[in-house]
């Protein structure tokens, strides 16, 4: 497929003959574009996944392109907003296990009540993570997760190391807003008690 065709199968597609238009350009790219998405992720299976979620955004959004760029590099854009949301939310998911599964929390005991109580406060514990604004959630999960210091995730957003000191204390308050409600109306383990005054300390 040359250039030429190339812009008048977009075109087509943009005006509605989305079957006949759109799968040479997939085919045409979608080798290309799988390979990109595998070697960022080296996971292959997942790789797959997100090639085709890319392949859906751009045909949801085919009508945003303007044509100002190749369509290659138009698709590109888009697969690396799908790999950074992807990064985003297992980030915020493997954040809220790590704070569960710290040694204070963690489940050692056969109890099957207590149990279901820590996995009930892993899922809202998730849940209020993804709610922190994207600022307060990018520093949260540096800092937890990744175990970066505020020196670093400072250099790294770059942020003064007040403005990530902030966003940190921030966190830890919305986080202490949004799972009060349940804390309060849990009948949480005794060794967990100390999160009804909130998400724990953060020493910064």
């Amino acid at each position: 497929m040359n250039p030429t065709d190339e812009k008048q199968r977009i075109a087509r597609v943009q005006q509605g003959d989305t079957e006949v238009s759109f799968s040479p350009l997939v085919r045409k790219y979608n080798a290309r574009l799988y390979r990109h998405i595998q070697k960022r992720l080296r996971d292959p299976e997942v790789a797959k996944d997100l090639t085709q979620e890319t392949w859906l955004k751009a045909y949801r959004g085919i009508q945003t392109y303007r044509g100002e760029s190749a369509f290659y590099s138009w698709l590109y854009r888009i697969a690396e907003n799908v790999i950074t949301d992807h990064f985003r939310r297992h980030a915020t998911e493997r954040a809220s296990r790590h704070l569960i599964d710290d040694p204070h929390f963690r489940d050692t005991d056969t109890c099957p009540s207590q149990s279901l109580e820590r996995k009930e406060l892993r899922l809202h514990l998730k849940n209020a993570i993804k709610c922190l604004t994207k600022p307060r959630r990018d520093v949260f999960v540096l800092y937890y997760h990744h175990e970066l210091p505020i020196k670093a995730i400072a250099r790294l957003l770059n942020r003064s190391e007040g403005t990530i000191k902030t966003h940190l204390r921030n966190a830890r308050l919305q986080l202490q807003e949004l799972l009060t409600p349940y804390l309060n109306n849990s009948d949480i383990p005794a060794d967990m008690k100390d999160l009804k005054t909130g998400v724990p300390e953060i020493d910064i």
